[in-house]
């Protein structure tokens, strides 16, 4: 994306438009496979994995996300083609595929316990095989050298710039813990939408008379075998071992898309093995249940009023993020107020803090300084201890101290705080007229210098309560009716962390000491 954004692309549509073409792939790929099948067994194979993954609607929905799910799974399913269906050189296949499995190390960290899980498999393979100490070494140096080679260095790089071993969103989403119980909820979301998908349990049985049959070792020497066994079992790993341990995401079937294609194949390939006779009558069948899957799904995050309407709706804390962006977002909308504030603001420096959905509008407006409230780019925020567990992605935020320390001036779009960071006080309220409507703050922290600079530029545009002003009048119209040490400490406390601590303004600020001097006189003296 930095590439493209260098040559001037969009890097919004850059995402998009990369995360289709490795999506289609991902499809090529797999017909590939679809078509050797077809010549091994010499007929015909309905292309089901192909035409399952164009049918299947959160694979689509993930193509177009902009995040990295297609090119972690395309990089997946090219190495797994490379070593299973390639006529390469035994040495070459195990280089080739490895390389693709090292970059997909450094798209998703995560891949990491794929990486180890297929070193066990190549280990126990040439265990049985007898290959010996020096094979043995030779085909795991072969494998993993792109690792070595490109990802040790670039981990390296990165531990010692950032100076922690996982990138800051695992810490800051608790992929350390374990959360076992709404993991399985996660996946149990996602296969009872696409419920063909829970033909991957039929191979079991297959594997295990394959392996009473011929016993263990030649088991892992079969070679018709070794697809089959190794997609399954790299897929309950990541599933079991991952996904579910981690608790599963906030956005419904993101993390098990990368396993998609496999459990597709697995059901193919189990089929084909026992040579099934009517098995593309069977495919075909399955095939036309993802239009009942795709019901489903539809309807899973939504909710109709007495009127009709539509409403999104969470489950078990996981939501339908394409659904959010079509209806409750504007994509187009925040990109144009973040590049007319730009525009406007120009060399005024300020500080803002947003949260997830905002990060587009952020980067437009392009904040000399711009924090996110849920942690994603905030080590501090990522490492805190929680004591309670909620919402998947959402449990560490910034809280309302460590945002004043930070001396934020602005919290943009504050209806989307749900009151948490809100301060309710009327004074905070600011609003900035753009083109394309309104845009509502808060002022978390007020700098008098910073108010001027907007006042001057922006004019009529910048509506806001001017503090100064606003202590003038509660001076002379307040303070005077005060008679308790501990109301005026509460009131001053709060104009004190909003702006005498961030303002030279000794005159104003006197006023309160003095006031305080005599309320504690007075409470002495009572």
């Amino acid at each position: 994306i930095s590439f493209f954004t260098r040559l001037n692309f969009e890097p919004g549509v850059t995402s998009e438009v990369l995360g289709i073409i490795f999506s289609a792939g991902t499809l090529i790929i797999f017909s590939l496979i679809g078509y050797k099948l077809s010549i091994l067994k010499n007929k015909f194979i309905f292309p089901f994995i192909t035409l399952a993954l164009v049918f299947n609607y959160d694979y689509n929905v993930w193509a177009t996300s902009g995040l990295e799910v297609s090119f972690a799974t395309f990089l997946l399913s090219s190495a797994f083609y490379i070593y299973f269906f390639t006529e390469l050189s035994y040495n070459k296949r195990l280089l080739y595929s490895g390389f693709f499995i090292c970059i997909g190390l450094m798209v998703r960290p995560d891949i990491m316990l794929i990486l180890l899980f297929l070193n066990f498999l190549l280990f126990i393979k040439n265990l049985f095989d007898k290959s010996g100490f020096i094979k043995l070494i030779k085909v795991h140096c072969l494998f993993n050298l792109w690792v070595v080679l490109i990802y040790l260095p670039y981990f390296l790089w990165r531990f010692n710039y950032y100076g922690f071993i996982f990138p800051n969103t695992y810490y800051a989403k608790l992929g350390y813990e374990i959360a076992f119980k709404q993991g399985l909820i996660y996946l149990w979301m996602y296969f009872k939408c696409h419920f063909t998908s829970f033909l991957i349990l039929v191979p079991f049985l297959f594997i295990c008379s394959a392996i009473l049959k011929h016993g263990v070792k030649k088991f892992f020497l079969n070679k018709e075998l070794a697809p089959l066994f190794t997609a399954l079992s790299v897929v309950l790993v990541y599933l079991i071992c991952f996904v579910a341990k981690v608790g599963g995401d906030f956005m419904y079937a993101r993390f098990i898309i990368l396993c998609v294609p496999f459990i597709y194949f697995v059901i193919v390939y189990s089929l084909v093995l026992i040579d099934f006779k009517h098995l593309n009558v069977v495919l075909l069948i399955v095939l036309s249940l993802s239009g009942v899957e795709t019901l489903i799904r539809i309807n899973m995050f939504i909710e109709r009023d007495e009127k009709g309407n539509e409403n999104a709706v969470f489950q078990n804390g996981i939501a339908d993020e394409r659904y959010y962006y079509l209806y409750f977002s504007n994509t187009d909308k925040d990109v144009a107020n973040g590049k007319e504030l730009k525009e406007r603001l120009k060399d005024i420096k300020y500080k803002g803090l947003i949260v997830g959905t905002q990060a587009r509008f952020a980067y437009y407006a392009g904040f000399s300084y711009c924090q996110d409230y849920f942690g994603l780019t905030d080590t501090l925020i990522a490492h805190t201890v929680i004591k309670e567990r909620g919402r998947v992605g959402h449990e560490k935020s910034a809280s309302p101290e460590y945002i004043e320390s930070k001396k934020i001036n602005f919290i943009f779009f504050t209806d989307s705080f749900d009151g948490r960071l809100m301060k309710n006080d009327f004074y905070r309220t600011a609003e900035i007229n753009l083109k394309t409507g309104p845009i509502k703050m808060e002022i978390f922290t007020y700098d008098s210098v910073l108010m001027g600079k907007l006042e001057k530029r922006l004019g009529n545009d910048f509506r806001y309560t001017n503090f100064p002003n606003y202590l003038d009048s509660y001076i002379i119209d307040s303070l005077p009716k005060i008679s308790s040490s501990d109301k005026l400490d509460l009131d001053y406390n709060k104009f004190y962390a909003y702006y005498f601590k961030n303002n030279i303004d000794p005159r104003r600020e006197n006023v309160f000491i003095q006031k305080r001097k005599e309320l504690m006189i007075q409470d002495f003296v009572h």
